[in-house]
């Protein structure tokens, strides 16, 4: 939790006090870790003051201890155009991946991409900049779990 909230000190515009997160859902597969949060400020009455996040965390590498973590943040309209890929790459599962679209973050320092594909499951993958290219690929056996996240931090967004 600590490396994702200083993930998203990185990218909100300075982290206030009153900032909290939720994990939402947090799915694993071998050394990666990829969660689905939501944060917002509960000194801010706006709408504006929530966010929800995807993020891929990997291993730490070249004898660094701490992990690699890209996320990519979004506001309501943005989340539901994820669900909208989601639902495009659930229907468009094959044996061989392809593309189903891609968002560009907005209002960040370090502006991230994110690419969602279908294959043998759905592919994730971010790409920074500042942090490099990272990729979860969520097996059909999450499928489920992750679609109820999606919803579930739509809600959030939404009230």
């Amino acid at each position: 939790m600590a490396v994702l909230t200083v993930s998203i000190s990185l990218f909100i515009r300075p982290m206030q006090a009153g900032m909290q997160l939720d994990i939402v859902a947090k799915f694993q597969n071998a050394d990666l870790e990829f969660d689905v949060a939501t944060a917002f400020d509960s000194e801010a009455e706006t709408s504006r003051s929530k966010i929800a996040l995807l993020g891929i965390v990997t291993p730490s590498r070249l004898g660094i201890a701490t992990p690699s973590r890209n996320s990519f943040l979004f506001a309501l309209e943005e989340w539901l155009w994820l669900i909208a890929l989601w639902t495009k790459a659930v229907k468009a599962q094959t044996d061989s991946w392809r593309v189903v679209g891609s968002m560009t973050e907005t209002e960040t320092s370090d502006v991230s991409h994110l690419t969602v594909s279908a294959g043998r499951g759905v592919k994730f993958v971010i790409g920074s900049s500042r942090k490099g290219t990272v990729l979860y690929v969520l097996s059909r056996d999450d499928f489920a779990d992750f679609e109820k996240a999606l919803y579930r931090v739509k809600d959030f967004l939404s009230r």
